[in-house]
């Protein structure tokens, strides 16, 4: 059933009606034997969340987690291609100018949410079959199985908005390989379909065609063991292009040298002296015509994430969500692009270039005193690493303490000596999960050297 048209706005946050006539909840639940669902069902503002949504899946998430009968999870988006845009924020601004103090109460309540699905003992699977957009990540992200499939559109577009990445983005992204996630924050570019998944957004990658036999296979379920959940899930992985393993080695070289600074002033002077592509000259036309206020909260927050705790990140972001709901930019922004749509007219931020607000400034206005509102959550269970990693393809953090000898399994023999040696190791470590042998092939090209005889890890690759 197509379901595309919309509700006046009395009815608009609650429910979509569909093309027969029919009431739809924004939110469906389903429930097949031992498979429990929501389909984020507002196509028609590409399933972005708002209020009514959390509070629609927060308590019913509860109630699965306490039934023995529930053995897995799943999240997907109704409509073609689509799983969730993010914040639904053309809401959020309606609020902020009514002074309505729902605005806020999104916020609490989608994090508490967020932090709940992230220690969630029931295996939850998140099915990024579409637009996947900045606070999307709060749904998906923090969760132990994310399926990407050649329809999966991956970004974080809120530097462009006046905004900055939020739902536990300040933890998610430092956390990816190298510079990767400061890149994708600071320029707002895509990672589409497969690159996803070898970025490490996704854990899994599934063909669309085999996601409705993937679901009823995990719907006979009768364990909530995670790691079957894991083996079922990679059955039904295809790789269809071994040889598109994320970003051009070249463009990934760059990445890493010019996005590991600590100010934008650095990161575009090193993109001046790169050899000039159009790689470079895209990445500093972004940094030149976006918010310099969200470009410069955004580059500290994910320094200041690195080292926190999702929990903590999860605070600092609320504690900068009221902060930024009043500012400038969060207005000009969403009302320039999302909700008159001005594609000619390119928002006019206060103030307009970086040279206008130091550093300095934006750590004393968004980073030095708390906000009238603190979060608490409601658990206090709480994470510094994620610890479902292992259903990921390795991380360049764990081939390089493989081959340095710093992880357990390596620290009597001294690391790993070559690269056969390392690729059979980790395939074998993640029971022959598809893509490990390419993204760790990929991995010790551009980051090590051979020095007599044997693997060295290069620091400045």
């Amino acid at each position: 059933m197509s379901l595309n048209r919309v509700l006046w706005p009395t009815q608009i946050s609650t429910a979509t009606v569909a093309e027969d006539g029919t009431l739809q909840p924004n939110v469906i639940h389903g429930k097949t034997l031992g498979l429990r669902s929501f389909i984020l069902n507002r196509p028609y503002r590409l399933n972005a969340l708002n209020l009514s949504m959390i509070r629609n899946i927060y308590p019913q998430l509860q109630a699965w987690e306490q039934s023995d009968n529930c053995k897995l999870i799943v999240m997907k988006g109704a409509g073609k291609n689509e799983f969730c845009a993010g914040d639904d924020v053309r809401d959020v601004l309606a609020q902020v100018k009514k002074q309505d103090p729902d605005a806020l109460h999104f916020y609490k309540e989608e994090y508490d949410l967020i932090h709940y699905i992230s220690m969630l003992k029931t295996p939850y699977v998140a099915v990024m079959n579409g637009h996947s957009l900045g606070a999307a990540l709060g749904i998906s992200a923090h969760a132990p199985f994310r399926i990407a499939t050649e329809n999966t559109i991956f970004a974080i577009p809120e530097a462009g908005l006046g905004l900055f990445p939020a739902a536990g983005a300040s933890f998610f992204l430092p956390r990816l390989d190298g510079q990767i996630g400061t890149y994708l924050a600071l320029t707002g570019k895509r990672l589409e379909g497969i690159q996803a998944f070898y970025a490490g957004v996704a854990t899994h990658y599934v063909p669309a065609n085999r996601l409705e036999q993937l679901e009823d296979r995990l719907s006979d379920m009768e364990t909530s063991d995670h790691e079957v959940i894991n083996m079922v899930i990679e059955e039904y992985a295809t790789l269809t292009d071994t040889k598109a393993i994320g970003f051009d080695p070249e463009i990934r070289q760059i990445i890493d040298r010019c996005f590991r600074f600590d100010t934008v002033e650095a990161i575009i002077d090193a993109l001046d002296k790169e050899k000039p592509t159009s790689f470079t000259r895209e990445s500093k036309s972004k940094l030149l015509h976006y918010s310099p206020t969200s470009l410069r909260v955004i580059l500290r927050l994910l320094r200041i994430g690195a080292k926190m705790s999702l929990g903590e990140c999860l605070k600092m972001e609320y504690d900068l969500v009221q902060k930024f709901l009043a500012t400038p930019d969060f207005w000009e922004g969403v009302d320039t692009m999302l909700v008159k749509k001005a594609r000619q007219r390119k928002p006019q931020w206060q103030p307009a270039a970086l040279s206008e607000i130091s550093s300095e400034t934006i750590d004393e206005r968004y980073f030095s005193y708390p906000s009238p509102n603190a979060l608490h959550l409601q658990s206090s269970l709480d994470f510094r690493e994620y610890p479902y990693q292992r259903y990921s393809l390795p991380s360049e953090a764990e081939v390089k303490a493989a081959i340095l000898g710093e992880s357990p399994e390596f620290r009597k023999t001294g690391g790993i000596a070559s690269t056969e040696e390392a690729v059979k190791w980790f395939k074998t470590e993640r029971r022959k999960k598809k893509g490990v042998e390419e993204k760790v092939r990929d991995i010790l090209s551009r980051k090590t050297i051979i020095f007599d005889g044997k693997l060295c890890w290069q620091a400045s690759l």
